[in-house]
């Protein structure tokens, strides 16, 4: 054999060997900075246990996750991972973005644990294309001192609509007889659309109502959507245990009036609990679920989606990612630290919540999350946030409200 020929078998023989032994690099796109240390985690892993696959991840921040994949998309550079805002995935899923993953998904040794009303907003036609990854969640807060100087229970927050009125009233308080209040009893969650799907549509779902049906219809034009209005309308008007103002309050403007003890109730989410821990160290307060009527109880379940996109080459390995960044170690490794919540409700007996009691509550709560479904989610906000503050404002009756605001939306998603 000639020593070109030896030369040539050894040159294609370590070619082929390199595109044996080349690195599967997966790309990975999400907001969450805690992201960073699950794909680290990930990656060492691979390391030592001799497998050529790493992921490399890009933070893409909050108002570009969707204008960014769009243009990623077209041009058929799509990442293989991504964390996104669940709200969106409705539409994405619409358009073929994402990889069903149904099959494998059910095998997952956790899967039946992960919240049903969020992992719908992944689904469609009964297939599964993204699973819950980061959650937040809309609940109610109260201070048990100002509970217990009002002769209530510190304990024993409101459960119902009528109980939620009766205690209020007795929070609320003028101290110094001046004519002012200087106390509230609750207040609204205003500022915008969001706040109000956020904090509002947890009053329409317990009181057995609900934006969309299961077949995508607009279903907001109901008793039950126009008496959920009306009642946070009375608190403000009628009852008198929010004020107006709290009408266009942000969501500082209300943890700043509940950390200064002027807010006995407040309407927050796990996001509060570290803040509070540092800003209000004294103050007893605890996390209970949003108060309801005829319906059940609910929260808002916002946060993201973790998926493979349809454009990704190496989907088994993006699987076995996906799996890892459910796993104990991943979960309670890279969330439980700053308290941000877990996916999986058998993980939060962790050693970071464990000493909290208020993150305790919220396993309960993952379970009765649910997120309204449509592929026009953004497009919505105007006509929410317009007939819905009306309403508060006392510029416009509740059924004209939900009447006119239904039109909207349905002309919406008819475009």
């Amino acid at each position: 054999m000639s020593r070109r020929l030896l030369v040539l078998i050894l040159v294609v023989t370590l070619a082929f060997s390199g595109i044996l032994m080349a690195k599967t690099t997966l790309v990975m796109w999400d907001q969450l900075a805690a992201t960073e240390d699950i794909v680290k985690m990930f990656n060492e892993k691979m390391k030592a246990e001799g497998k050529d696959i790493e992921v490399k991840l890009e933070l893409i921040p909050y108002d570009q996750m969707v204008p960014k994949f769009m243009a990623a998309l077209s041009a058929g550079i799509a990442p293989d991972l991504y964390g996104m805002d669940l709200v969106q995935f409705p539409f994405f899923i619409s358009i073929g973005a994402f990889t069903d993953i149904t099959e494998w998904a059910k095998e997952l040794p956790f899967f039946d644990e992960l919240t049903k009303g969020m992992l719908e907003i992944g689904m469609k036609d009964d297939r599964i294309y993204g699973l819950p990854y980061q959650i937040d969640l809309s609940t109610m807060l109260w201070n048990k001192g100002l509970f217990e100087e009002a002769g209530l229970d510190p304990e024993q927050p409101p459960q119902t609509w009528y109980e939620l009125v009766e205690m209020g009233q007795k929070l609320t308080v003028d101290k110094d007889g001046d004519g002012i209040i200087d106390q509230w009893g609750f207040n609204l969650a205003g500022g915008g659309a969001g706040a109000y799907m956020f904090w509002f549509m947890p009053f329409v779902w317990g009181n057995g109502g609900r934006m969309f049906d299961d077949e995508g219809n607009v279903a907001l034009d109901s008793y039950e959507t126009v008496q959920a209005l009306q009642f946070w309308a009375d608190l403000v008007h009628k009852h008198k245990i929010a004020p107006v103002s709290s009408v266009q309050y942000g969501s500082g403007d209300r943890y700043n009036a509940f950390v200064s003890g002027k807010l006995a109730m407040f309407l927050g989410g796990n996001f509060n609990i570290t803040s509070l821990l540092q800003d209000a160290p004294d103050m007893e307060f605890g996390v209970a679920m949003i108060p309801k009527n005829r319906g059940e109880f609910a929260s808002f379940g916002g946060g993201s989606l973790l998926g493979i996109t349809s454009q990704s080459k190496n989907v088994e390995a993006a699987k076995e990612f996906m799996e890892f960044a459910f796993s104990e170690e991943a979960q309670v490794g890279a969330f439980a630290p700053s308290l941000q919540l877990v996916a999986r409700p058998s993980l939060y007996d962790n050693e970071y919540y464990k000493d909290i009691p208020q993150m305790m509550r919220f396993a309960d709560i993952l379970g009765i999350a649910q997120t309204p479904y449509t592929v026009k989610y953004n497009e919505i906000y105007d006509p929410v946030g317009y007939y819905f503050e009306s309403v508060f404002l006392g510029q416009m009756d509740a059924e004209t409200a939900v009447r006119e605001c239904t039109k909207e939306i349905e002309k919406i998603l008819a475009e």
